[in-house]
């Protein structure tokens, strides 16, 4: 997914590669927050109930799930480890068939 960029000052339009936003918006969504689009993002209300318990590799996946879904491609997951947290870190690409353009 591309954005074209407003012209400021005379200057040629700017093209910005916009989907590591999306993936971010993605994952810190809650899943039916936003009116116009109740699907978009994640259900971490469910993942974060005291009751459940989950294993870090299912949310890991589900998180994998809900960027396809969004046709936000995943290279690689990394995971770091630090003072008894874990960090998920994505490195994503849009979906080669993607040709679609949105003005901004």
């Amino acid at each position: 997914m591309l954005d074209i960029s407003k012209a400021q000052d005379g200057q040629d339009l700017t093209i910005a590669n916009t989907i590591t936003p999306k993936a971010a918006n993605i994952l810190a969504v809650q899943l039916g927050a936003l009116e116009y689009a109740q699907s978009f993002g994640v259900d971490l209300k469910f993942f974060l109930q005291s009751d459940f318990q989950f294993q870090n590799e299912s949310f890991k996946a589900y998180l994998v799930q809900k960027l396809t879904e969004n046709q936000v491609n995943v290279n690689e997951v990394t995971e770091i480890i630090s003072s008894l947290y874990e960090t998920f870190v994505f490195k994503v690409a849009a979906n080669e068939n993607d040709t679609s353009l949105i003005a901004g």
